[in-house]
Formats: C-alpha cells, structure tokens, sequence
C-alpha cells in the first residue's frame, strides 16, 4: 500500500512538472508579465480625472507596451488580442444614434434628460465597441503608410534602389569619407519613399554595404573590426537620421504628426516637417561620419573596393523602362508633397494615386501588392495603434498622463519645459526594442504635459518628431534595422552603447544649439 501511494506521489509531482516545463516553454509564458501587468493596471483605485473604463483602457494599453517587450508574439497578434479584450469589455468611446458620446459599458442605460424625462442611451456596447475597434482602420495616416510601403516594393522590385545606392557608392568611395556619405545620401534618397526604415536599411542599404565589406576581405567572423564597424556605424545612424527628415521616412512618424494635431490643434504636414528638420538633421549627416571615423580609425583598399562596386554596377545593365516608369512617379509624388499646400491634395491621396498609377503601368502587379504582407501586417498594427492612441484621448487618459508628468515642471518656463520633456522623451527610448512601439506610448503624453505647460506647440512637434527616431542610436536593438547592423559584430556589444551615447551628446548638441535657432528664425517659438 505505502508502495501504491509513493507511485501515485511521483506521478503526481512527475505530471505537475511536465505541466510547469509545458507552460515555461509555450510561448504563453512570454505573454504572462503583459497579462499581469494589464490585470493589475485596471484594477487599481481608479484616481480623479479617470474612469472604471478609462483603467481598463490604461491597463490593457499598460499590457499590449509590456507585450511588445516580452511576449513572443508579433505586434498585430498583440494588438488583435488588445483590440478584442476591449471589445468584449466595452472599453471605448462609443457614439449613440443621437450623437451622444458615452462610454461603450452606458449603452443601453438609462439617463435624466434636459426635458425632466428618462432616456436610453441608443447604441450597442459590444457592437458600437467594435465599430471603434476598427475605426483606425479607415485612418488616413495608416493608409499613407501602407501606399508608401508599395512605392517602396515597387523601388526594391525594378532594382532602382540598388542602382542608386551603387552608384553613389561608385562616385563617392574614393576615401572613408566618401564610402560613408554615400551610405548616408542612399538612405537620405529612398526615405521619402519607404516608410520602413528597417526595409529600407535593412533590404536596401544593407546588401550595398555588406557588397563594400565582402569587397574589402574583412574576415566576417572575425569579431570587432574598425573596418566593418565603421561602414555598419555610419550606415545604421544614417538610417535613423534620415527616418526623422521626412514624414514618411519611418512607419511612427504620421502618429506624431497626428497627435500634434489632436493635442496642440495644429497642421504639421510633409512640407513642415521636412523644412523643421532639414538644417538639424542635414548637418548631423555630415558631422557624425567624420566624428564615427575619428573613434574608428578604418582603413580601406579603395581599389579593390572600386573594381567590386563597379563590377556589381555593371551587372546591372541599362536602366530599364519600368525604372524610369517609377522614376517619373516618385518625382511627380514629391513635387505634390512639398507643394500640397498650393495643390490641395492631401498626402495620403498623393501616395494612394502612386500605387495605382505604377499598378496600371505595370510596375507592380496586383500580386505584389497582395504579397507584400510587410505592407499588411505594419497597416494592421499601424490601425490598431491609432484607434488605442484616439480612444487614449477620447477617455482622457493621454490628459490624465499629461497632468501627472507636468506636475514636476509646473514652475519651469515653457521653454524649459519644453527642453526636459524633449530630452526625458529621448533617453526613454532605452526602455523600448521599437521606436514605432515608443512613439505609441509616449508621444501622446508628452504632447499632453507640454500642452498643459504652455510648450511652443511647433516646437515641441519639431523636437518629439526627430528623436522619435534619432534616439534609436542609444541601443543595438532599438528597431530593425540597427538591429541587423548590430549583428554584424564588427562592434562589441559594449562599445555599441558607448558610440550611442556619444553620438546622442552630439545629436542632442546639434539639436539644442543650430537646431534651436533654425527655430527660431522659424518663428516656432
């Protein structure tokens, strides 16, 4: 019998551990600290300026940030499961049919109206939370993003990017120098049309820069190379610098714009934003080369360097007709984005028109746009940050974050002001593993805090705008493509920070000083 009981024990104790290794090793346990985080976010006492509905809201918006960081999930798994949980829970901001705006769990309740008789507030909590759900869906932003992720298939499908990445490469790689600013002038080339900057870096600029390593017989596996590091350095800031030139240069970049819109009530189109950031940005790209050279040291075989470039260049062949096709496309796209003030169309519309006029030339074919899930999956996350980021604002949360973190800087000038949350804003990013998933959660309330201290709208737009991507230079897993850079282990680990941290003194030098006066001329504060 004391047999029969100790083998019932073991099987016991044995299946409990089978259970524990199953959930450790599921890719549920990576989601667990999202879940508890979100349970114990909506379930705290609810403070003045909030609701029951705006803790839920907070806690599963708390949940989805803690997700982004742990679980194994892709972002738009994330997101689907944080749009359904509100759903479900009727966590939004509904509208009845009498253009009433009420928290989605009131429907169907009862209220004393003006007229001293009860009323139903008409509309459906599961259903009407639902159509909020995929009200970011029908956004312009989002849209803007997914044509331009298809002007950017289009420009990686006819090799027009390869070919000028190499032969900018091909005039420009006589010196370090000049193999370093030809890297920064193919990014600062294709920004404006690929709003990926890991697809642009990553799938673009990356096999130019990987063909000029190959080309130098750097021993790939050989650890830290001043060489490689140099090329992986330069190619990786130049990626993040020229996200924040342009407004559709990083996926991230319309949610600032449209926040600024709905926190400070103002327009910051394609041609602000390019104008704001030129002078700032467009020195960064020529002093960090130079400055990333003098820690580095590389030393390169330019002539071996130059016959590679220029055999590659030749396999190219003759531009053909559909690059020249696309050429006179992404020219006209251009002209109306800068000139949209003087031709009343409106950027998304610009970048829609392009994918059907390259769809129709036959640049692009309908199954490259169906299989271009990049394209899919970032307009899916892209949405469902947008309607979380309205229903933030709509339910008071972003409000409510905004007074708390002004609290501190209440009897500071707005200028002041202005310069802590912008430089709180950019050290934050050594928190987060996406800068698209940073914009989400933080640039709502910074816009909100510097709203309540009276910031220089423009100003703050200006400065949250660049280092929502320039800050990405702080770590070697800050988004893709400097991720994939990292990998390339020319640079340790260690030393990746510390060129980080020195880079973002002269970011945030450059920014505070030239910067400020462009600003100033500006008239944006």
């Amino acid at each position: 019998m004391i047999h029969r009981m100790a083998t019932n024990i073991h099987r016991r104790v044995g299946g409990w551990k089978s259970w524990v290794q199953l959930v450790r090793d599921s890719r549920f346990a990576s989601a667990l600290p999202a879940i508890i985080i979100a349970f114990a976010v909506a379930h705290l006492p609810v403070p003045d300026g909030l609701t029951p509905t705006s803790m839920r809201l907070l806690g599963v918006f708390a949940g989805v940030v803690m997700g982004l960081l742990t679980a194994d999930y892709d972002m738009s798994i994330v997101l689907a499961v944080a749009l359904l949980v509100l759903t479900l829970t009727s966590s939004f901001m509904c509208t009845t049919t009498d253009g009433h705006h009420i928290e989605c769990d009131r429907c169907r309740s009862v209220y004393h109206g003006k007229s001293g008789h009860w009323h139903e507030y008409q509309c459906d909590p599961i259903g009407g939370s639902f159509d909020v759900a995929i009200s970011g869906f029908s956004n312009k932003v989002a849209w803007l993003v997914f044509s331009a992720f298809h002007i950017g298939k289009a420009v990686e499908k006819t090799g027009f990017g390869r070919r000028v990445s190499l032969a900018l490469v091909t005039s420009m790689g006589r010196s370090t120098l000049g193999i370093g600013y030809a890297v920064c002038l193919a990014e600062l080339v294709l920004a404006p049309f690929i709003p990926s900057n890991t697809a642009r870096g990553g799938g673009i600029v990356y096999p130019i820069v990987e063909t000029v390593i190959a080309s130098l017989d750097i021993d790939t596996d050989g650890g830290e190379n001043p060489t490689g590091g140099f090329l992986v350095m330069v190619a990786s800031t130049a990626n993040l610098l020229s996200s924040s030139l342009f407004i559709t240069g990083m996926a991230g970049n319309p949610i600032v714009a449209s926040k600024a819109t709905s926190i400070f009530g103002i327009e910051f189109g394609f041609s602000d934003w390019v104008v704001g950031a030129s002078v700032p940005t467009l020195l960064l790209l020529c002093i960090l080369p130079p400055a990333l050279r003098l820690f580095l040291r590389p030393r390169v075989n330019y002539t071996q360097l130059s016959r590679e470039i220029r055999r590659q260049h030749l396999e190219m062949g003759q531009v053909s007709s559909n690059e020249l096709k696309l050429c006179g496309t992404l020219l006209t796209c251009l002209v109306l984005w800068v000139g949209s003030p003087y031709f009343g169309i409106d950027a998304t519309v610009v970048a829609y028109m392009a994918i059907v006029v390259l769809t129709l030339l036959d640049v692009l074919t309908w199954d490259d746009i169906v299989k271009n899930y990049k394209a899919w999956d970032t307009f899916f996350w892209l949405a469902s940050f947008i309607t979380l980021a309205e229903q933030l604002s709509a339910l008071g949360v972003t409000d409510w974050i905004g007074n708390s973190l002004s609290q501190s800087l209440h009897e500071s000038s707005p200028l002041v002001c202005t310069l802590t949350l912008a430089l709180a804003y950019f050290f934050s990013m050594y928190l987060f593993s996406s800068i698209s998933s940073h914009v989400v959660a933080f640039a709502g309330p910074f816009f909100a805090a510097g709203n309540i201290l009276g910031c220089p709208p423009k100003l703050l737009t200006i400065l949250i705008a660049l280092f929502s991507s320039m800050a990405g230079v702080l770590t070697p897993f800050s988004t893709g493509s400097v991720a994939i850079y990292a990998s390339c282990g020319y640079i340790s680990q260690p030393r990746w920070f510390l060129l980080g941290l020195l880079s973002a003194v002269v970011i945030i030098g450059i920014t505070f000083s030239v910067g400020m006066l462009w600003w100033k001329i500006l008239g944006w504060y």
